[in-house]
């Protein structure tokens, strides 16, 4: 066979293992004393017999060290991805945590509400009615009011009705009316108002004989009414339920009043004296709606419009940091010559424009995404039918507010992509969206909340919820100056705060850039020969 002849050469396998020496007698550079082999040698031992053409047992890796060669999930389960699913997770449970606590069991603190109550009843006037009948009447009442006997069944300590809401009793105090207790409950002093009027007990009569037209007239007949007032604007979930509770608590008391009567010993004479219109409903209880909600969707408005506000504000503030630094941060910051290699000397070569023009500059564009979302945002309660508007304001000055809330969300969120840099801001800003919307009296007020949401006094949410509501239905529109200067106060405070960060941040990057390109020249002719 010619040397040169190759297509019929056999070659031979030997096992690294067996072999310890090179040709030249030196020892190999992988041997069988070498840790590798070792191990290779041990896994060979334990190995099936199993063969290769050559005749050699291959060695057999283990599971756990033959799974990462297969599969692509052992390769990504790193620390990275556990802090991430920690961080989710998190995310998750403080959000369900907050928004179940918030709406968990509100008729449980529906005793937290105050609700005004006066009895302004002037008794009876026995002018017209039969002096026979006279001693029945003032025997029900023991020469009281029909209004004091109520009072003492509403205010008792061991009624069921008095443990329902705080009653607040102010009949006793010089200086109040029906038009004043009402601005009380105008102004958010108090949530409603239980007020019995002057007629009160005269009304109860005009369901007895007169000596004027004998039996009672049923056009004569008036209600023995009381009057409930409160303000729905101010939040609608907690009106619905303090409302439905006196309600319910009112015809209990009218019934019992019915049943009290039929029960006492003058029940006979008190059923062929009163009209029989008066067993239908004894005691009646008028509602007085103020600033009411007309539109069931629009009261969700007042706080869905903030939310969208402040996922657009997120991704505006992202989209600034992320994808437009060399346009918005770095403008002006190097202006060298094309040709010319020399460091930074010449003020021609300084940059054009100072630190703050660029934050303000950057800052600028946000107010114009703000605007821009705004307008939709805006938009689309405007144009759905039967849209509400309080006669305080206007459409112009719900576009305004809105804006101006949206200018302290983006204020806010530019604070924490300098705090947490621009990739990691994402989830303090998720969950700070969460703490505000969940504690900011958008769903419940937090007089039938737990005591911890009022933490969301401190927020711009709160306030921007609670001027929708004067804009939409009037509600409260008294203190809309608090609304505005504690919102201008988002925008200003961490506003000012973030331009110096980002001041900073900007003359620190040139100066690096300066340094950098004045070392640029000495490294090239260094490396001339």
């Amino acid at each position: 066979m010619s040397d040169h002849d190759t297509s019929h050469q056999q070659f031979t396998m030997v096992p690294l293992e067996k072999q310890g020496t090179t040709e030249t007698g030196h020892p190999s550079a992988v041997s069988s004393t070498s840790p590798v082999n070792q191990r290779a040698t041990r896994r060979a031992s334990n190995a099936s017999s199993i063969t290769t053409n050559s005749g050699e047992i291959p060695p057999k890796q283990s599971a756990r060290h033959s799974f990462p060669q297969f599969f692509v999930l052992p390769h990504l389960l790193k620390k990275n991805a556990w802090i991430l699913l920690a961080a989710t997770t998190l995310v998750m449970i403080i959000y369900i945590w907050l928004y179940l606590g918030a709406v968990w069991s509100p008729m449980t603190r529906v005793k937290n509400v105050e609700i005004l109550f006066y009895n302004a009843d002037q008794g009876f006037d026995y002018s017209t009615t039969p002096p026979q009948v006279v001693p029945l009447f003032q025997t029900i009442t023991r020469n009281t009011t029909l209004g004091t006997v109520v009072q003492k069944q509403i205010l008792d300590p061991t009624s069921p009705i008095s443990k329902i809401v705080s009653w607040k009793d102010v009949t006793q105090e010089p200086g109040w009316d029906r038009l004043s207790l009402i601005d009380q409950v105008e102004k958010g002093k108090a949530w409603g108002l239980l007020y019995i009027p002057s007629n009160f007990s005269s009304n109860w009569l005009t369901y007895a004989p007169s000596t004027t037209t004998g039996t009672p007239l049923p056009q004569n007949l008036k209600p023995v009414s009381m009057e409930y007032v409160f303000d729905q604007g101010r939040n609608y979930a907690t009106h619905s339920i303090v409302e439905r509770y006196i309600s319910k608590a009112m015809e209990g008391l009218s019934r019992g009043f019915e049943n009290q009567l039929l029960a006492s010993a003058a029940n006979q004479t008190l059923m062929q004296v009163l009209h029989p219109f008066y067993w239908i409903q004894p005691i009646y209880m008028s509602e007085t709606v103020m600033n009411p909600v007309l539109m069931y969707g629009q009261n969700f408005a007042s706080y869905l419009v903030f939310i969208v506000q402040y996922i657009g504000s997120i991704l505006a503030v992202y989209s600034i940091c992320k994808y437009l630094p060399t346009t918005i941060e770095t403008v002006g910051v190097l202006t060298f010559g094309e040709e010319s290699p020399e460091p930074i000397s010449k003020s021609s070569q300084l940059p054009k424009f100072p630190a703050l023009r660029i934050v303000l500059a950057r800052n600028t564009v946000a107010m114009m995404f703000s605007l821009l979302h705004t307008i939709f945002i805006w938009m689309v309660p405007q144009v759905l039918h039967g849209h509400q508007m309080s006669e305080h304001f206007n459409g112009g000055i719900a576009f305004a507010f809105i804006w101006f809330v949206g200018l302290s969300f983006i204020s806010t969120l530019f604070f924490l992509s300098h705090v947490f840099t621009v990739d990691g801001f994402q989830i303090p800003a998720t969950m700070l969206m969460i703490l505000m919307f969940t504690t900011s009296t958008g769903i419940m007020d937090w007089v039938v909340m737990p005591g911890f949401y009022r933490v969301g006094m401190i927020f711009p949410f709160t306030y921007g919820v609670r001027g929708m509501r004067a804009i939409y239905f009037g509600s409260m529109r008294h203190d809309m100056w608090i609304n505005w200067l504690v919102v201008l106060g988002w925008i200003v405070i961490p506003g000012l705060i973030t331009m110096f960060l980002a001041r900073h941040d900007i003359q620190k990057r040139r100066e690096t850039m300066r340094r950098t390109a004045s070392m640029a020249p000495t490294v090239l002719s260094a490396g001339v020969v």
